[in-house]
């Protein structure tokens, strides 16, 4: 399966190089985090298009073999407290997710070696679309 076209903003971008750079040690989801960003389209913040994954945002997502979809927050490491629905950006989730549209999908690396298919159903929050550039 081919990977899908990604977008990230700049402030992303350059928040998540940063965090990467300051690990001891990358783990096999971070490396592919940073094969992402590598490869990603990146864009001003208000450029983000109202329907991408970013940083913060609220995502309805469907991770197969489910069929309903779930609601999870990306967040960065610092911010990530474990509540309902949070999902931190260096777990496999986290990383596959950033950068996807809606009704995009992708395949995945797990921790156990199998992959996960994630698709992208619907932005409910995205920082950016309400003007919040934090």
């Amino acid at each position: 399966m081919a990977k899908p076209n990604i977008i990230i903003s700049s402030q992303d971008l350059h928040r998540l190089e940063t965090m990467l750079e300051h690990q001891a040690k990358l783990t096999p989801t971070m490396q592919h985090l940073e094969d992402e960003l590598a490869r990603a389209e990146v864009v001003e913040p208000q450029d983000v298009p109202a329907n991408v994954v970013s940083m913060n945002a609220k995502v309805l997502v469907v991770i197969a073999p489910a069929t309903e979809a779930t609601e999870i927050t990306l967040v960065y490491p610092h911010d990530f407290r474990g509540e309902k629905g949070q999902v931190n950006i260096v777990a496999p989730i986290g990383a596959a997710i950033i950068g996807l549209a809606e009704g995009q999908e992708i395949e995945w690396p797990q921790h156990d070696g199998h992959m996960m298919k994630v698709k992208i159903e619907k932005i409910i929050y995205q920082p950016e679309r309400e003007g919040d550039y934090l």
